[in-house]
């Protein structure tokens, strides 16, 4: 596997393996745009940095990873967010989706960043304050951060226009359904299963319109919806 020793590096790593990750396929040049203006090694604890620009998982504690950077570009890209877009994300983590989320929906369009993990939640608030462009406003005014169980979603807050699950479903436990019912219409929920499948799912003219793809594997989903 090629290495990379920086941020845009890395990109051109996941830009390289897109033609053969999950299947193949491009991703959105707006997608490879915000993973260049987002620092990994913002999100990474300082014990891991040597590994920040790896495109494979990384430990950041509570059982937790700052998830492979490929198959973050191929979950924003399957998300098709665009400026003006209320997301969800459920166990957000080390916050690196979120901020690369936030640069996709902007101008006009917020993410709400949930995690389980108050700790988490702090840190990924601290990352995001200093990552990001050097010019504009700063990524925490695109993103709210909530130390809560996302698993459920958040109903007080629904409808949104795109859901994403960064952590895997449990089967038969987890329901599906609880999520769908938040997305607005033409609405969008991306998430994977601990092991097995990543699934996209679309509100369109009153039905669903289901996608899947093979062979993932990701740190559980915790919570009631687990």
């Amino acid at each position: 596997m090629r290495t990379a020793e920086t941020n845009r590096e890395l990109v051109e790593i996941i830009k390289y393996r897109a033609d053969i990750y999950l299947g193949g396929g491009s991703r959105d040049s707006r997608v490879l745009e915000a993973m260049r203006e987002v620092d990994r090694a913002a999100f990474v604890p300082a014990g891991s940095q040597w590994a920040a620009y790896f495109d494979e998982p990384v430990d950041i504690g509570f059982g937790q990873t700052c998830s492979q950077p490929s198959m973050v570009a191929f979950m924003l890209d399957k998300l098709s967010l665009r400026p003006g877009l209320s997301m969800l994300e459920i166990g957000s983590g080390s916050g690196y989706a979120a901020a690369i989320a936030a640069l996709l929906c902007r101008p006009g369009g917020r993410v709400l960043a949930v995690e389980i993990r108050p700790e988490l939640s702090s840190r990924s608030r601290a990352s995001c304050a200093t990552a990001g462009p050097r010019f504009g406003p700063p990524l925490t005014d695109s993103i709210e951060f909530l130390a809560a169980d996302g698993s459920a979603g958040v109903v007080e807050r629904a409808p949104f226009d795109r859901i994403l699950v960064s952590a895997g479903a449990r089967r038969p436990s987890f329901r599906e359904e609880i999520l769908v019912a938040q997305l607005a219409p033409d609405g969008v929920l991306v998430y994977p299963e601990e092991r097995g499948s990543l699934y996209r799912v679309e509100r369109r003219h009153g039905g669903l319109v289901r996608d899947r793809w093979h062979g993932v594997a990701f740190v559980p989903l915790r919570g009631r919806n687990a």
